[in-house]
């Protein structure tokens, strides 16, 4: 591959200092690992075994993936099937909605794969695991259920957004779970989704919807009206699934009309192709709550620390973190997460902790504000969640907690009497920006800006404008953008593009403006 200069922009206090390198942009440590051509060299040429892998198509070829208001080839079925068998290569399946196959390859198609014009990149399938558990507890009532303040808002329109479940199953005939109005889908082999052998989703699904009958405990939507789809994405042994399970998973979410999707899972490795279907889902409406993870420090799991994806972190009856809760950046909200009794398989219950109990709470919770505000967007209630959340550790957000402990009365208050916009009262958000004027870069550079945005902010705007040539503008929180990564990208003719981005995440949002042929006379700005 021929290399390219890269022009470097940097944003400063009223300037826009440009220079150039040769060296190409650092990944992070968390981010995708593909597949190359040195990567295969290194397998023993003998070994004949296979693995699975995700194989994204190029732009053009098979299937491509760009911003859903382009006007884009559809994913063909066809085509990817004859991909296969030109590979020889046995299919798994088709990620129709990211424009990826996955694929079993060993070695020597794994090398032809890697390259194949039609291939944008190859990754490992990367697998998900059901967050250990902590050693069980005694406790008779689920004091998490007034810790969120669900006890304070009544679920009554509760049927106005549906809830999702991906976990181990869900025990239909448990006294103190609704039986109707509950749907499901099962993986191949798994048994049906009506049915838990292992105890974790069952568990999980009655912090959020078991019944106020007078039996057991309550969840947060107790009042039966809830309606709720399972996705038993484990088995009974609970050991793992893959990423792509993960996204045709919440696709069965997203089909049973699911607004609303709890993941208690995760694991240590990123996913290239999971994290655009998570944008995609996220984007389309969806609001995505996963479990932070249990290994006590700093590390990121996933699908938790997407973007896309609201972590959640665990703390005690005191409202202390958790041991094992895992403290990062990416860490959004924190639930109930220690000793939590809730509904089991055996049609009794049972206390034990983890990220796992904490993420229902805030998923449970995050429906319950939406149903009594259903005009919101999934955005509009994230950032009701986090303005809200009773904050503890360092003041503001931090590592630990993230915006604090989610409260659901407090959401809706506020909601009720400030919009859904977050406007309609006390201080205004933050405004801020800067425009740059009369940049240029040639055939295959890119320009990049850095720039802190704060809390608080509703609308975030990115802007490129005027010139010659033909400029692509991408916009990416917290990394480089490339041409594969990124949260927008018009991919539009000409250099107007914008990229509008709602309740924006406060933190440092990255620039790149790659020259898809040469310009000059260009104006960027960002405004909030």
């Amino acid at each position: 591959m021929k290399n390219r200069n890269k022009v470097l922009l940097l944003g400063t206090a009223g300037c826009f200092a440009l220079s150039i390198t040769s060296v190409a942009v650092a990944a992070a440590v968390d981010q995708p690992v593909f597949i190359t051509a040195a990567d295969v060299a290194a397998i023993d040429p003998s070994d004949d075994s296979t693995s699975r892998y995700i194989v994204k198509y190029k732009d053009g070829g098979t299937g491509n993936l760009q911003n859903a208001t382009s006007a884009v080839p559809a994913f063909s079925l066809q085509k990817a099937e004859s991909f296969a068998r030109k590979h020889k290569t046995k299919v798994v399946k088709h990620l129709a909605s990211v424009k990826s196959s996955v694929l079993e390859l060993n070695p020597r198609q794994l090398k032809a794969m890697v390259s194949d014009p039609e291939v944008e990149y190859i990754e490992v399938d990367q697998k998900r695991y059901l967050f250990d558990l902590i050693t069980p507890m005694a406790q008779s009532t689920p004091y998490g259920i007034p810790m969120v303040q669900a006890n304070l808002v009544s679920d009554a329109n509760a049927a106005n957004t549906k809830v999702c479940v991906i976990d181990t199953g869900y025990t239909l005939n448990h006294p103190d779970l609704p039986n109707s109005g509950v749907s499901g889908f099962a993986f191949s082999g798994h048994g049906s989704w009506s049915s838990d052998g292992n105890g974790h989703g069952t568990h999980v699904a009655g912090t959020m919807v078991a019944l106020n009958n007078n039996d057991g405990v309550i969840g947060v939507l107790p009042s039966a009206q809830a309606d709720v789809h399972i996705v038993k994405i484990f088995n009974d042994s609970g050991n793992w699934t893959f990423a792509s399970d993960l996204i045709d998973g919440i696709q069965s979410c997203k089909d049973a009309g699911a607004k609303v999707v709890n993941m208690s899972l995760g694991g240590s490795s990123s996913s290239q192709t999971e994290q655009t279907a998570m944008t995609n889902f996220y984007n389309s409406g969806m609001l995505l709550i996963a479990a932070a993870g249990n290994a006590g420090n700093t590390s990121l799991s996933y699908p938790a620390s997407y973007n896309a994806v609201v972590s959640v972190a665990a703390v005690d009856s005191n409202r202390n973190l958790a041991s094992f809760s895992q403290r990062n950046a990416q860490v959004e909200l924190a639930g109930p997460g220690v000793a939590v009794n809730s509904t089991w398989n055996n049609g009794g219950y049972n206390s034990i902790s983890g990220t796992s109990m904490a993420s229902p709470h805030v998923a449970g919770v995050a429906a319950l504000v939406w149903s009594n505000h259903p005009q919101c967007t999934a955005p509009q209630i994230r950032s009701a969640l986090q303005v809200t959340a009773q904050d503890r550790g360092t003041a503001g957000r931090d590592n630990s907690f993230g915006f604090g402990i989610v409260q659901a009365k407090a959401a809706v208050d506020y909601l009720t009497a400030n919009g859904c916009s977050g406007g309609g009262g006390g201080n205004p958000p933050p405004a801020g920006g800067e425009t740059f004027t009369n940049l240029s870069a040639s055939t295959g550079s890119w320009l990049r800006g850095s720039y802190q945005i704060p809390s608080g902010v509703s609308t975030l705007t990115f802007t490129i404008s005027g010139g010659t040539g033909d400029a692509d503008l991408y916009v990416r929180y917290n990394s480089q953008p490339t041409e594969t990564q990124y949260n927008c990208r018009p991919y539009l003719n000409g250099n107007a593009e914008q990229c509008t981005i709602t309740n924006p995440q406060a933190g440092t949002w990255h620039v790149g403006i790659k020259a898809y042929t040469s310009f000059s006379g260009l104006t960027m700005s960002y405004s909030y």
